[in-house]
């Protein structure tokens, strides 16, 4: 009996070792595929941080081209800011000329009537130059008083006028397009109740 036994513990001991080859087996397979999956993922990883990288140097490309940029504008605002009078004084030269031309007439004459002429004309001359540059002479004298236009160095008690109404001007003001650069000085009439 021990025989038969025996004879049928190793049959199932045969079973068991095939049960076994099997799972091993099957456990290889399992590990051969794991092997595949980690190399696969390595390679995509590989390319992910081919991409990060390229996208690292655009990225810094970008910043280089970006700081380039900042120092060309400015150094091209620096430069039209040094030449941005440059116009306006080319315009005013023929001014001084003429400021020049009246003095040397009258020295070589000794006569204050040509040199006042020539003032007057130069005068002339420049204000059409501001006016066409866009600059407007304020109006004070009989107006009404606006401090966002006018700045008033005198109360005058004494006048027959409406209160508020500008009566001497000391300083004539300017706009440019607008834009009060240089307020009226005047006197305002206050009169006394």
């Amino acid at each position: 009996m021990d025989k038969a036994k025996k004879g049928n513990e190793n049959k199932k001991d045969i079973g068991d070792i095939q049960v076994e080859i099997s799972q091993e087996t099957k456990k290889c397979s399992k590990g051969v595929s794991s092997v595949n999956e980690i190399d696969e993922l390595k390679k995509q990883l590989q390319e992910k941080e081919k991409e990060a990288n390229d996208t690292l140097n655009r990225l810094l490309r970008v910043r280089a081209d970006f700081d380039n940029y900042q120092k060309r504008i400015s150094k091209e605002r620096r430069e039209f800011e040094k030449f941005a009078g440059e116009e306006l004084i080319r315009e005013l030269l023929p001014v001084m000329d003429n400021l020049e031309r009246a003095m040397n007439s009258s020295r070589g004459t000794g006569e204050v009537a040509p040199l006042v002429k020539g003032l007057e004309m130069t005068v002339q001359q420049f204000k059409g130059m501001l006016k066409d540059a866009g600059l407007i002479e304020i109006k004070s004298i009989g107006e009404v008083f606006d401090p966002s236009r006018h700045e008033a160095i005198k109360l005058i008690t004494s006048h027959d006028t409406k209160d508020n109404t500008i009566v001497e001007e000391y300083e004539k003001g300017y706009s440019l397009h607008d834009k009060v650069i240089r307020p009226s000085k005047v006197a305002v009439a206050k009169n006394e109740v």
